[in-house]
This record gives C-alpha cells, sequence and structure tokens, in this order.
C-alpha cells in the first residue's frame, strides 16, 4: 500500500503563518500603539498550581469560560476546531479523542489515551468522556503529549482538563437560548448561584437540548439524529475556615440519541438486486440522506458526585478529591449498516469508579518549589451484548453471498472486569537563577485487572435459499458455534515508572525557552468485542453442513489480552510576549516515540485489537495571539504532523486484498509471502504508513470585532475559519477511506448591552456547507467493495438569546 506523504498547503496555511509573523514585526513598525495594549492573562492549572499560561513549559491551549460563551461554542468538538493536532468527535461506537495523531480507537475494554480531566476528577471511560459541555465552565486547558506525572498512567497523548464554575459570594445569573429552525435544535441553559449563608454558598447549572435532525431516512422516512439530553451540575462550596475550603460537587446526566445517520458511500452491490429479491444497498448516499433498517440509538445516564477539601498549611497546601463516577449506556447498533434486515445488536454498559487523590503543593517563590500526592483507583465495568441474526424467510440476505440467519434464541455476551490502580508521584521545580529553572517528577504507577468473559452466540449459520449451513460455504473452515468460548478468571498486574525532565530559560523579560523529555504508559487490557474465535472449534462439511466429529483445540486465552503501551517524548519549545503584551506567539517542536500502540479495527461486525509494534508522532505548531486594538483580536495556529507506524506488521488487510489478492497484492501470509487464494488468513505491512486522525497540516485563524452603538449597546462580531488536511480514520488505510481535506467556516454577529446584560446572536456554522465524515469503514460483513461513513452536521444557522442578571 502505498505511504501518505501529503504535500504541504502553502496557500492554506499562509494566512496562519502571516499572523506569526506580523505580530513580530510590529514589534519594530508601531512601538506606540503596543504600548496602549495588552492581552487579558489567561491562568491554567496544568501543573496543579494556578499559573500564568504563558509561563507553563509545556505545549498548552486554553481557553475561558467568557470566551466560549462570547464565541458561541456549545460543545468540546467545537472548542477544538481552534486548537490544530487536536479532534474530538462522537465516533463509531466510543468517542474519538486524539491529540497529535494519537488515540484509543473503537473498543468498549479501551480507556481513552488522552485522559479527560473534570474539576481533578478522571473520566477515562468513553460515555464519561462524551459528556462533558461547555456551559457554564471557568476554563478547558488542552495539554498535548505524554502527561504521566500529575495528571496518570492513562494520559500517553495528553489531557484534557475542564474546570467548571465555582459558587460565587454574590448573587448572579444566566437564562440563554438557542434555536436554529432547519435541524429543529433547542438548547436552553440555567444559571444561579450566591450565598446561602454566611460561608456557605451554592451554584446550579441545568441545560437541556434537543435536536429533530437533518439526516434522513429514505427506509423509514424518519430524520436524525434525534437528541433528547439533559444536564444538572450541583455545587457548593463550604469556608469552614480562614484556611479550609471545602467544595461539593454534583452532576447528573440524561442523554439519548436516536436515528444516528451513516451512509453508504460506495458499493459494488448498490442498487442491484440479490438472487432473493432484495436490495442490500439501495442508494449510494450523500451525506444528508442514506437507507438503513434498524435504527441505531444510544441512551446514556450519569452521576457523579466529588468532594474537594483545599486546606493552607504553613508549609504547603493540602488537596483531597474524593469522588464516585457511574453511568448506564445502552445502544441498539444497525451491525450490517444497510437497508436488508440482517444483523442488529444490543449493548448495554454499567461501570462504576471511585478514586480519592491526595496532594501536597508548596506555595511557590522559594529555591525548591515542589508537589507530591498519592492517588487510587477502583472501577468496576460490566458489559452484555446479544446479536441478533434475521431468517431469510423474514428478511433477505446481507449480501449476494448469503446471510447470517439465527436459529435459536441469542444469549447475551458477558464482559465482567473489576480494576484497582494506585500511584505516588512527586515533582520539584529547583530555581536556579532568576532566569532558569529545572523542573524534575516521577510517578510509580499499579494496576490490576480481573476478567469473567463469556460468549456463547450459538446456532449462527448462513443460508442459501432453502439451505442453511453451519460453516462458511467459502472456506469451510467455520460452523455453528463459531463465536462461542468462556474466559473466566483471567488477571493481569503491571507496575510501571515514568518520569520527566525539563529545563525552562528566561532569554529575555518577554520570552521563555523551554526543552523537556518525558515518558508515559497506558495500561493493558482485554478486548471487549473479542468474539471471532471459540474455545471449541468443530469441523464440518462445507456443502452438506454436515458435523465431521472432528474438533481443533480452542484458542489460548491470550488472544484477548493486549499489552500496555509506552512513549518517551521530546519537546523544545518558547513562549513569548510581543508589543509589551499586546500579542503572544508559542512555538512547540516535537517528536513522541511509542511502543505496542494499542490499535482497533473492523473484522467482520466487531473491532479487534491488539498492539502495533512502534509509531512516531512529531512535529511543529504555532499559536499566537494580537490585540490589534482595543477592539479587533486576532489569533491563529498553525500545525504541521509527521504521524507514522515505525513498525507495524500483521495489520488488517483491506476488503479489495483480501477477496482479489491477484489485483491489490500487499495482504501477507505468515511467510511474509502476498496471499493467492482469495479470503486467506494473512495481515498487511502499515510501517512508515500514517496514523489515524493524523492530518499533515491543520490550521485555524480567527478574529473578533467589537463596535460601539451608541452608548450603552455593542455589536459584536467573530469569524474562524479551520483547515484540516487529509486524514484516516479505519486502521487498514484502505484508500477508499480517507477522508478528504476541507475548510470549515465558522461565524457569530451578537448585539449586547455594554455591560453584558443581555445578548442577541445570530451563530452560523461550516458556513460553505462542506462535507466532513466523522468516520468512514468498511461495510460490515461483507466480502464486496462497500463501504459506510458517518457524517457531520450540514451547515446551520441558530439565533442565540442571553441575558445575565
Amino acid at each position: 500500500m502505498t505511504a501518505i506523504r501529503k504535500t504541504p498547503t502553502r496557500k492554506t496555511i499562509a494566512s496562519a503563518i502571516s499572523l506569526a509573523l506580523a505580530t513580530t514585526a510590529l514589534t519594530q513598525t508601531n512601538p506606540a500603539l503596543a504600548q496602549q495594549l495588552v492581552l487579558e492573562e489567561v491562568i491554567v492549572t496544568a501543573q496543579k498550581r494556578a499559573q500564568s499560561l504563558q509561563d507553563v513549559p509545556i505545549s498548552v491551549a486554553a481557553m475561558t469560560g467568557d470566551k466560549i460563551d462570547d464565541t458561541g461554542i456549545t460543545s468540546l468538538e467545537e472548542l477544538t476546531l481552534y486548537v490544530p493536532n487536536v479532534s474530538i468527535n462522537s465516533g463509531a461506537n466510543t468517542p474519538n479523542l486524539f491529540i497529535r495523531g494519537i488515540g484509543s480507537g473503537t473498543n468498549a475494554g479501551f480507556e481513552q489515551s488522552v485522559g479527560m480531566y473534570i474539576d481533578g476528577v478522571y473520566a477515562g471511560r468513553g460515555p464519561l468522556a462524551a459528556v462533558p459541555t461547555t456551559m457554564d465552565l471557568e476554563r478547558v486547558e488542552i495539554l498535548k503529549g505524554p502527561q504521566g506525572i500529575l495528571f496518570g498512567k492513562n494520559t500517553i497523548a495528553g489531557a484534557i482538563n475542564i474546570t467548571t464554575a465555582k459558587p460565587s459570594q454574590e448573587f448572579e445569573g444566566m437564562a440563554e437560548a438557542l434555536y436554529a429552525p432547519d435541524h429543529g435544535e433547542e438548547q436552553y441553559n440555567l444559571v444561579l448561584s450566591g450565598p446561602l449563608g454566611d460561608t456557605l454558598y451554592g451554584r446550579i447549572a441545568a441545560r437541556y437540548d434537543a435536536m429533530d435532525g437533518w439526516w434522513d431516512n429514505e427506509l423509514s422516512g424518519k430524520e436524525g439524529p434525534d437528541l433528547s439530553n439533559t444536564y444538572v451540575r450541583g455545587s457548593l462550596l463550604w469556608e469552614a475556615s480562614d484556611t479550609i475550603e471545602v467544595h461539593a460537587k454534583y452532576e447528573l446526566g440524561d442523554f439519548s440519541r436516536g436515528e444516528s445517520p451513516s451512509v453508504v458511500y460506495q458499493s459494488d452491490f448498490a442498487g442491484q438486486e440479490n438472487f432473493a429479491g432484495d436490495v442490500p444497498f439501495p442508494v449510494i448516499s450523500d451525506r444528508d440522506e442514506g437507507a438503513v433498517d434498524f435504527e441505531d440509538y444510544t441512551d446514556t445516564d450519569t452521576d457523579v458526585a466529588a468532594v474537594t477539601l483545599n486546606w493552607d498549611l504553613d508549609f504547603a497546601t493540602f488537596t483531597s478529591i474524593t469522588a464516585y463516577s457511574a453511568y448506564e449506556f445502552e445502544r441498539g447498533q444497525n451491525s450490517d449498516l444497510t437497508a436488508t434486515a440482517a444483523i442488529h445488536r444490543t449493548m448495554w454498559e454499567d461501570y462504576e469508579q471511585f478514586s480519592q487523590e491526595l496532594r501536597l503543593v508548596s506555595p511557590g517563590g522559594d529555591t525548591i518549589d515542589w508537589i507530591a500526592g498519592a492517588y487510587f483507583q477502583s472501577a468496576e465495568l460490566d458489559i452484555s451484548r446479544r446479536n441478533h441474526a434475521l431468517d431469510m424467510a423474514q428478511a433477505g440476505p446481507l449480501g449476494v453471498r448469503g446471510a447470517l440467519v439465527q436459529t435459536q434464541e441469542p444469549v447475551p455476551s458477558v464482559f465482567d472486569q473489576e480494576s484497582e490502580s494506585w500511584a505516588v508521584f512527586g515533582q520539584a521545580t529547583w530555581n536556579v537563577a532568576d532566569s532558569w529553572r529545572v523542573t524534575g517528577g516521577l510517578r510509580y504507577n499499579e494496576e490490576s485487572k480481573d476478567l469473567d468473559k463469556v460468549t456463547q452466540q450459538d446456532m449462527l449459520g448462513i443460508r442459501f435459499g432453502d439451505n442453511i449451513f453451519f460453516a462458511n460455504p467459502l472456506n469451510g473452515q467455520y460452523v455453528s458455534d463459531l463465536r462461542a468460548h468462556e474466559f473466566t478468571g483471567l488477571s493481569r498486574d503491571e507496575d510501571k515508572w515514568t518520569f520527566s525532565l525539563n529545563t525552562q530559560w528566561d532569554a529575555t523579560d518577554n520570552a521563555m525557552i523551554y526543552a523537556s523529555v518525558s515518558t508515559g504508559f497506558k495500561g493493558g487490557g482485554y478486548d471487549e468485542s473479542y468474539s471471532n474465535e471459540g474455545t471449541t472449534i468443530r469441523l464440518a462439511n462445507p456443502i452438506t453442513g454436515e458435523l465431521t466429529g472432528e474438533s481443533v483445540p480452542g484458542v489460548d486465552p491470550s488472544v484477548i489480552e493486549y499489552a500496555d503501551e509506552e512513549v518517551l517524548a521530546y519537546e523544545l519549545g518558547a513562549k513569548m510576549s510581543l508589543l509589551d503584551g499586546a500579542a503572544e506567539l508559542n512555538v512547540a517542536l516535537f517528536r513522541m516515540e511509542y511502543d505496542n500502540l494499542q490499535t482497533s479495527s473492523l473484522v467482520g461486525d466487531v473491532f479487534r485489537v491488539g498492539n502495533a509494534g512502534e509509531a512516531i508522532s512529531q512535529g511543529l505548531e504555532i499559536d499566537g495571539r494580537w490585540l490589534v486594538t482595543e477592539r479587533l483580536t486576532i489569533g491563529g495556529a498553525v500545525a504541521y504532523l509527521d504521524a507514522y507506524y515505525d513498525d507495524f506488521t500483521g495489520a488488517t488487510c483491506t476488503i479489495p486484498q483480501t477477496v482479489d489478492p491477484a489485483n491489490n497484492p500487499g495482504c501477507l501470509d505468515e511467510n511474509g509471502s502476498n496471499i493467492t487464494v482469495p479470503l486467506s488468513p494473512g495481515g498487511q505491512d502499515l510501517t512508515d504508513e500514517t496514523l489515524l486522525f493524523a492530518p499533515e497540516w491543520s490550521t485555524n485563524l480567527n478574529a473578533q470585532y467589537v463596535m460601539p452603538i451608541g452608548d450603552t449597546m455593542e455589536l459584536l462580531t467573530s469569524v474562524d475559519i479551520n483547515y484540516n488536511d487529509e486524514l484516516y480514520s479505519a486502521l487498514d488505510l484502505d484508500p477508499d477511506t480517507v477522508h478528504d481535506a476541507y475548510t470549515l467556516v465558522n461565524a457569530r454577529i451578537a448585539l449586547a448591552s455594554i455591560e453584558d446584560t443581555w445578548t442577541v446572536a445570530l451563530i452560523g456554522k461550516n458556513l460553505t456547507d462542506e462535507e466532513t465524515y466523522l468516520w468512514k469503514n468498511d461495510v460490515p460483513a461483507t466480502n464486496s467493495n462497500s463501504y459506510f461513513a458517518i457524517p457531520e452536521r450540514p451547515r446551520s444557522l441558530a439565533v442565540q438569546v442571553r441575558y445575565r442578571f
């Protein structure tokens, strides 16, 4: 397969680079203007203490809650458009969180490679990571690269650190409504905050949003995605004494999504009737329409409670974060993704997590500033699946080769996992001189996982005409109990040391240069969706389906286990304040070397996991802000990314390589030779090929202008332009699944009072109506050149009204 090495799109990135260069040039051409303007300082807690963003020696992108509100951002997916080399979307089965081409992929057994932290509480499971809303936040920080000391083990790609707004000492509130008529979208937000006593303060924030949808199912006549979400967050702040503060928070969420969009955009069978008279692929769908027989839906209920204690001691601040997180998740999925009734799946997931973090942070400003802490987490994960295959007597076959049939009531698959992890960590900064600092960190982690996994999908056969074959009629190797297996009492333990070391040098009063080396790891685990081989395999006559009585040994339980992945990362960067504080420019050059990268690929109708050998992610990132006048602010970022597998043999072959190896070489047998017989076992070598969600170039350019109207009102206009190069989301890198490069344009125009008491805004997203997709892959359970995609929302216009009191 040809490696993806894309030619830089210089016109696309020129505007962002020009912005950065213009910032420096203006220092010489107009110093008088620079003295009048100063950018607002952004405070972050990326190193567990409050610091200016420009003083933190790591690559961090941050946005305040006020900025999020003023820009009209309603989700983390939209926020990451402003941060190149970061991708967040809802994905096929689990959220896709990728930073610099590194993420977890699709498997319910995975935890995210990008750690999500909300008020210091880890949200590593997919449904918890999908919940965060941009409503009523203090700030969002995106930390790039491994954060294996202060944020823990599962931050091998980076961390998203979300801080919600705290109760206020004075009474305040906000009511907001948004409506987009074209898609029937509505959203309502309410915030109330203020004192409940002399030392007790409370805050409640609630959101309800719903949408009729924008995608038409031609088969059912329904629209999608049909959304209905309710989210409530309540918090209390108790000032117990002059030195003790307690913050308690409870979050409740109910999220429902129906008729999830999916389209078959290419198929050899499109529009053709098979021998049963059915048309499994009735149309080559565009982004706004498709045809499926079973409505995809998800229902998620979440509960999160956390208590944070801060105690100012003479020598340090002691922090305790105690948290309980839980969710219940149900999904109905049209597993074959076609209009023919063949296979659908129901999945239930229950999760409970308890965590405790203890931390001591020195006041800062001493010769040695330090942080020390300990962390404990226990979790229980229960997943059940039920696969439903319909008899051809009720519906036609999946494709021209036949249909799966269920000859008895299906039995759910069960995946029960219990895990515990604990860690101790420390970090110290030696202030060698006023302009030179050296920081070192060390963390020790231990983790255990215990698993019981049972799959009993007996009596799955393939029907041709009036005959049911309990073997694959194409090769005769598999039979009715193909998916039956039982793995109980499995257990894995691992322990790891991670370290970080960086040095900072204040080259001038306005420029800081840093260099760092760090390590990180992500724990191993078990493949939740594994079901393609049983613990006992019986052979059958491929013509009659009669069992021969012979058997072959069952698979070893280690087949469902995947190893931990590790990274060694280097970064060299600079953070500069220009024009006497009117502008900022940040640069980061990075290289990350991964071993045993955890991967997930679609095999049949399930995602299988494994470990790639080695991977490299390296590149350059530049971002800047410029307060041009008191009313005009310009920002921008550009990123170049070279992310590829350094060693990855045995990757999933593409469908053309498997079905027609003569014309599509590259699927190799165990001896490294091209397979010659269709549907033979094999894998492809993806060494030097691109990683997933890794565009070579990505940029953002944004601007905001505030114009006064009379003495009491102002007009706020903002626009952002976001470019992403082509990328892949399917592990086999089939050329037919590439995502084309795109440019998105969003804009907002708002009329507001000078005091920001009220605001009326018109918000436009994807104004040029670019066709973009969250995910592309092979149509499951077919051996044809058939591909599906999950489309993203087209152009939308919404009216937003806000009132603060």
